[in-house]
């Protein structure tokens, strides 16, 4: 694979500084090995705000230094805050006489410490796999691109990056808008492209592709085997169907790579359930069906809340709508714990300590509104279908028409529901789950009104990317849901074998049991429900297509451009055709470098250059913007037949206008056509 020293590099890009970063701040746990991607992005995130403030150019040098210094700072804070990240002696204090009296998956963990470690391992080599797969099975090619109306903007933004050296989020935006200080973009996905767009030949479409299957296919089954560690605690089995479950969802990853595509969703929710572990963790098993780990207190907790404001870090540089997701799951999770506490101290007689809480409640509730609020947007997507059908859509994860039902993973929600609630503490979870069920219910087919909009403009109001934040917490209660199954039939073998000449039956029941259902539910993961969605996907990625950016012959005369033209010249285009992605492939400045309304200078030239005379409005527009070309991609755009790419009448079918005397045919790829202007000049 000639691309292969790239990948490496990415991968390296996503793990190490995340692990340099925890390791300099005295967190040694295997865990960080599941949960440093979430920190290196918050360190390239947060690199790239920094370096462009100091004027230093983005990239791979200068990143690894802006890791060394933040290693550094995370070694000094780590001296002020004393004392490791650990949470306390493993299964002291902490287990339910429930899991003390009957837990084979316990005693096996207890015995066999190396168990967790291969089950996780096992989870994410299975899961990685079932994802790396599919998704290049879905993309085709290195250098395929989702024909998609976002990726416009994406890929044009990874050149941006590589080309200016800037890798803000604070100045992304000015691609579009050069005139802004302050132009809000999250970069962080654009970040890791362009860090490898240099080793693969300056090709933008292989950069994002590998940043893709990085992401998707190892970060994310990662963080929710990390999740599920903090809430299920160490146990192989759970572990294991979270990295495999990872890979069975048909909505995400795959539905965010062809609607959009929504790439930096993508990073977001890849690292959002680092995120939700951290918020979790402090409350320890009293809201986690984890048994071995005990409360944090004092430093060890402040430490904690420092590690999660590094990941929402990570989500805000990446799209801040997964942070939206955690303040749903807050509600739940805050909710139960405060009435928890707010009862214990009124049975014991502790009425100060329960007014404090109720003070302390009223303060999080007008954060909680003020932060849900800040991160609300105004676009809108119209909803459609009927609520109950878009309910039952959400609870069986076949969001968006989707026909196929993922019934395995279904069963083990269910299982893993049924778990949460005879066990209590994660009771929060299932509401959490409905939560995002009813908000996804909400966005597609809610009715459209004030209501929708608070509560799901968040996500643009857009369904399919409510959809995808099903995961998260499907994903555990699915690990949940196989525990629990484990554990019932090593218990019930274990019982009908006592007393019997079979008790060695008993002993063996557990990891029988273990095998056999990570046996079923691997292969069950991917057949039927996944079937669609990649026949679907793959429609996306194809070359050919009645609203495709672009078609084989435009991509090749794109490639030909560093050839047929110079550095610098500026290109006339029709975004709504694919023409503004002659940035990201031939790195020449366009027009317009995503899909809008042209201004009144650049639609006189759109509407009139092709016959336009010197003096006219249209050479005019051609002088004051420095236009040398015209890209003709005929008249198939990202929407057929949309009014606003009609209009740019001069640059659609050329050579079907009466008077094209402003206008030279430089070269012709099939149906695309680049056109020098020569008529501009005075004489």
């Amino acid at each position: 694979m000639p691309y292969l020293p790239a990948f490496l590099v990415l991968l390296a890009v996503l793990w190490l500084p995340g692990l340099a970063l925890l390791w300099a701040f005295g967190e040694r746990s295997g865990r960080t090995l599941l949960a440093a991607p979430a920190f290196s992005v918050a360190v390239v995130g947060l690199s790239g705000v920094v370096l462009d403030l100091l004027g230093i150019r983005y990239g791979l040098a200068s990143q690894a230094g802006a890791v060394a210094v933040l290693a550094v700072l995370a070694w000094v804070v780590g001296r002020l805050l004393p004392g490791p990240g650990r949470t306390g002696p493993r299964g002291q204090g902490a287990r339910s006489a429930e899991d003390a009296r009957d837990d084979a998956e316990l005693e096996h963990v207890d015995r066999r410490p190396w168990l967790f470690p291969l089950g996780a391992a096992a989870g994410l080599v299975v899961g990685g796999t079932f994802l790396l797969r599919r998704m290049m099975s879905v993309i085709g090619g290195p250098e395929a691109l989702a024909q998609r109306w976002d990726n416009i903007f994406h890929l044009n933004a990874v050149r941006w990056i590589f080309e200016t050296g800037s890798g803000s989020t604070l100045t992304l935006n000015r691609m579009m808008e050069p005139d802004r200080a302050i132009a809000l973009y999250p970069a962080a996905w654009h970040q890791l492209a362009s860090l490898v767009v240099p080793l693969t030949g300056e090709n933008v479409m292989v950069a994002q592709n590998l940043t893709l299957l990085a992401v998707a296919g190892l970060v994310w089954p990662a963080s929710c085997v990390y999740l599920v560690r903090v809430l299920v605690g160490p146990s192989p089995v759970a572990a294991a169907v979270a990295g495999i479950a990872s890979a069975g969802f048909g909505l995400f990853p795959f539905g965010l790579m062809t609607f959009g595509p929504l790439f930096p969703n993508i990073l977001g929710l890849a690292v959002l359930p680092v995120a939700l572990g951290l918020m979790v963790r402090p409350f320890g098993p009293a809201l986690t069906g984890n048994p071995v780990d005990a409360p944090l207190r004092g430093m060890r907790l402040v430490r904690l809340l420092a590690c999660f404001v590094v990941a929402l870090g990570a989500l805000l540089v990446s799209q801040p709508n997964t942070v939206l997701a955690l303040l749903v799951v807050a509600v739940p999770l805050l909710v139960t714990a405060f009435a928890r506490s707010l009862r214990s101290s009124l049975s014991t007689g502790r009425r100060a300590r329960a007014g404090r809480l109720v003070a302390v409640a009223v303060g999080a509730a007008v954060l909680w509104l003020l932060l849900w609020s800040t991160l609300t947007t105004e676009f809108w997507w119209a909803p459609g279908g009927t609520f109950a059908q878009a309910l039952g859509e959400g609870l069986f994860y076949g969001t968006d028409g989707r026909v196929d039902v993922p019934w395995v993973l279904v069963v083990l929600t269910a299982t893993g529901v049924y778990a949460a609630f005879s066990r209590r503490q994660l009771r929060w979870l299932v509401l959490a789950h409905l939560l995002f069920v009813y908000l996804y219910a909400t966005a597609a087919a809610g009715e459209d009104g004030p209501w929708r909009q608070w509560l799901t403009a968040g996500w643009y109001t857009d369904s399919y990317r409510l959809a995808a934040t099903l995961p998260l917490t499907g994903v555990p209660l699915i690990a949940l849901g196989a525990a629990h199954l484990v554990r019932a039939a090593a218990a019930w073998t274990a019982r009908t074998s006592a007393g019997t000449r079979r008790q060695g039956v008993g002993a063996a029941a557990y990891p029988v049991a273990a095998v056999v259902l990570l046996a079923l539910v691997a292969p069950l993961s991917q057949v039927a429900a996944l079937t669609g969605t990649t026949s679907e996907a793959k429609g996306h990625y194809d070359w050919e297509g009645p609203d495709n950016l672009l078609s084989q012959d435009e991509y090749e005369l794109l490639q030909d451009l560093d050839e047929l033209t110079d550095a610098g010249d500026v290109i006339a285009v029709n975004p709504w055709n694919g023409g503004s992605l002659a940035y990201a492939v031939a790195d020449r400045p366009v027009t317009q470098y995503h899909i809008g309304t042209p201004g009144p200078v650049l639609e006189d030239l759109v509407t009139g250059v092709d016959d336009a005379a010197p003096g006219s409005a249209a050479c005019t527009a051609v002088e004051e913007l420095g236009v040398d070309y015209v890209l003709d991609f005929g008249s198939q755009f990202i929407i057929p037949d949309e009014k606003r790419a009609l209009g740019y009448t001069a640059l659609n079918s050329v050579d079907d206008l009466e008077d094209t005397s402003n206008l030279v045919l430089v070269e012709r790829n099939g149906e695309a056509a680049l056109y020098e202007i020569v008529g501009c000049e005075t004489p």
